[in-house]
């Protein structure tokens, strides 16, 4: 098995909007931003 995250389509925006980004059942998600939602 490998360790590496899956990432969405929209990772790149979520890096790019400064996304704080969480291990979450095998993803890498945003779960806050600089600015909140």
């Amino acid at each position: 098995m490998t360790d590496t995250l899956r990432r969405t389509p929209l990772h790149a925006l979520h890096v790019e909007l400064g996304g704080k980004l969480v291990d979450f059942a095998g993803w890498e998600m945003p779960v806050q931003y600089p600015l909140g939602i």
